[in-house]
């Protein structure tokens, strides 16, 4: 498939732990016990903005047919939306950013990494993405963690650059598709959890 496939009907993906799915107006209650959180914004790059701190500004105007993704992250087991992760800045239809965020009472579990890589096997197994790429304050440890767990390498480092609205330190990390392959052919990660979505041979 193509990402011009996905243009109109967004996928849902599952992992052993997670949903990811569209965000829908029914989840304003979770969104608002941890977006407007102010620990969530420390490395985001800029403060919160109104939609975060009053999520039901999100769903007034209806979403625009785009190639992009934004998925609300459901934990299974207390059916809550816990984070939301995008995939977007597509560039030729070749490569993207990713960027994610989690309710800090979720964190510190590798539920992200399960997501990231989820999104991973997505965009290389069912899309013409052969880049992602993310953007991480030198001091997010738990972010910059996460995409290394989750198969991202660190690719360089950008002194004083300009993250979103902030001038700060960051890293750059990228997977390409012969990364992912590369993963895939050593053997599943043990924290990937999502065995039965893995690349088929």
């Amino acid at each position: 498939m193509k990402l011009q496939d996905f243009v109109q009907d967004k996928p849902i993906l599952e992992t052993e732990q997670l949903i990811l799915r569209p965000l829908r107006k029914e989840d304003v209650v979770d969104l608002k016990e941890w977006l407007g959180d102010s620990s969530v914004y420390r490395y985001w790059g800029k403060r919160p903005g109104k939609s975060d701190l009053n999520p039901e500004l999100l769903f007034q105007k209806p979403e625009k047919p785009t190639k992009s993704f934004h998925w609300g992250v459901v934990h299974k087991q207390d059916h809550k939306v816990i984070g939301d992760m995008w995939v977007y800045l597509i560039e030729n239809d070749r490569m993207a950013k990713v960027a994610f965020r989690l309710s800090p009472a979720y964190q510190g579990n590798r539920l992200m990494t399960e997501a990231l890589a989820r999104v991973a096997i997505f965009c290389f197994e069912e899309t013409e993405l052969q880049r992602l790429w993310a953007d991480v304050h030198v001091q997010n440890i738990a972010s910059y963690k996460t995409l290394e767990k989750a198969g991202f390498k660190r690719e360089g480092l950008i002194r004083e650059g300009k993250m979103v609205n902030t001038y700060c330190d960051y890293y750059l990390y990228g997977m390409t598709k012969t990364d992912y392959i590369e993963i895939t052919d050593k053997g599943l990660p043990p924290y990937w959890h999502c065995e039965r979505f893995f690349r088929k041979n």
